[in-house]
């Protein structure tokens, strides 16, 4: 599921600000950057790059929850909590963090409100997305719930080019990359996507948002909770 941008969300003044504060490192492809019960306090950005965090299973094999890509940010919860970090992150290609510790944020937060209400968007867009996620985990299929998280892609990225792979949906999706190909096959199938090398195009965005309302099971509610994710619940 697309995520939000705090950088974008913040006036040039606040985001030169942080820059300034911060310290920048650089890690080689699939380098480690932060490790499971880290507890160091402070907000990352992805400045270049991409970050995937996951976790390892009792195999030793890396299981990828999601992905971040430039300008989003992460170690939040660590600001405000005496919570430790959750996941393992490693680079998606040559990646550079920008890391602004926690006593120099706290003093931007003190006197930039641009800041708080970046922050508070950004986080209560986390807990809407996660709260759609657990909902459409229960009620619908993987071919619904693949179709809704392109289209909010192609929404987020203003484009109908989703730089995006195979593997890389499937560990977006928690899923194998053979389920993730059936259902891929399916849409190209019905005019709804090509295939390209390293990235999908939506050839028919209009047609799959139709599509995807065929399996809406919810009553609308104001505002629609999907309309946010570029799925309109249909009119009852």
């Amino acid at each position: 599921m697309a995520l939000p941008n705090l950088f974008r969300e913040l006036p040039d003044g606040v985001r030169g600000r942080l820059t300034a504060l911060g310290g920048s490192i650089s890690y080689a492809p699939d380098q480690l950057i932060q490790t499971r019960g880290d507890f160091t306090r402070g907000l990352s950005v992805i400045s270049e790059g991409a970050v995937c965090f996951g976790k390892n299973d009792a195999d030793g094999r890396f299981i990828a929850s999601t992905t971040f890509e430039v300008g989003q940010s992460y170690g939040e919860f660590t600001l405000f909590t005496d919570l430790p970090r959750t996941h393992d992150a490693i680079a998606v290609g040559a990646t550079t963090i920008l890391n602004i510790p926690k006593n120099k944020f706290d003093s931007v937060l003190a006197t930039e409100p641009a800041l708080v209400t970046a922050v508070l968007t950004v986080l209560t867009m986390r807990l809407h997305n996660a709260l759609e996620l657990v909902d459409d985990l229960r009620r619908y299929p993987l071919k619904y719930r693949l179709g809704k998280n392109l289209l909010q892609m192609a929404k987020t990225e203003k484009s109908n080019q989703l730089h995006i792979t195979q593997s890389e949906l499937a560990d977006v999706m928690g899923v194998s990359r053979v389920a993730i190909g059936h259902i891929l096959t399916l849409y190209k199938k019905q005019g709804f996507i090509e295939q390209k090398y390293g990235y999908l195009e939506l050839m028919n965005g209009e047609g799959l948002k139709e599509w995807l309302e065929t399996f809406v099971q919810l009553d609308d509610v104001t505002p629609p909770i999907t309309t946010d994710l570029g799925v309109t619940p249909p009119t009852q």
